[in-house]
């Protein structure tokens, strides 16, 4: 267990990381909302895409990527096929709530649509998500598409495009920060915080994944 005396010290320092990367998303999550819900109006389209976008990427898709750390502490005593749906079905939660978010966009705005270095880097993770979504669950019946294709090499997509459909929604997060919704109600100091801590929740949280895909390739290489 947790508390045993035998715990190695490393083991230790895993736990302790992984509680302050849970607690990091929920300050992120808090300072967003916090800005969003005081600074505008609820019934807008604009606060819509940026509560539901927020809550895709930083909480939901943050703890689905890393429930599967052997050091993540709400998950470890959970099994393998149980933590594949839990993260299943947090994904799907997350890809459309992305999916809404940016058509609330699309709705509103006029003109041309993702100009902007957060405008397509969003798109980009929107269409990596969705591709991620579908080979989660052609992976998750690999077996039947086994004599076509070896199941590592669907597993191996899947980790592939869900990191980066993760990443590339972190950083379009990141440069919604410095639009006005944010940069005329929020100080350049919180700011900057909130992007250090999304790029230490990130880094943590994407770390199994890596190892997994690294163990994967490995497979599909050696």
């Amino acid at each position: 267990t947790m508390g045993s005396a035998k715990t190695p010290i490393t083991e230790r320092f895993m736990w302790i990381f992984n509680t302050f990367f849970h607690q990091a998303l929920a300050v992120v999550t808090v300072f967003i909302f916090w800005t969003i819900f005081y600074n505008q109006k609820l019934n807008s389209q604009f606060s819509w895409h940026l509560i539901l976008s927020t809550l895709a990427y930083v909480p939901l898709m943050g703890e689905a990527i890393v429930l599967f750390a052997s050091d993540n502490v709400w998950s470890g005593n959970i099994d393998r096929a149980k933590k594949c749906w839990i993260h299943g079905i947090i994904l799907i939660i997350s890809a459309v709530l992305v999916t809404v978010g940016i058509s609330l966009m699309i709705d509103l705005s006029s003109g041309s649509h993702f100009q902007s270095i957060h405008g397509w880097t969003g798109l980009v993770s929107w269409i990596f998500v969705l591709l991620s979504q579908f080979l989660g669950l052609v992976a998750a019946h690999s077996r039947v598409f086994s004599s076509l294709l070896r199941p590592v090499y669907l597993k191996f997509s899947h980790n592939l495009f869900g990191t980066l459909g993760y990443i590339f929604g972190i950083v379009s997060l990141c440069y919604g920060l410095d639009t006005r919704a944010f940069t005329n109600n929020t100080s350049h100091e919180s700011r900057v915080a909130v992007i250090c801590l999304l790029a230490v929740t990130t880094t943590w949280s994407i770390l199994a994944a890596l190892r997994s895909g690294y163990d994967q390739l490995k497979t599909i290489f050696f």
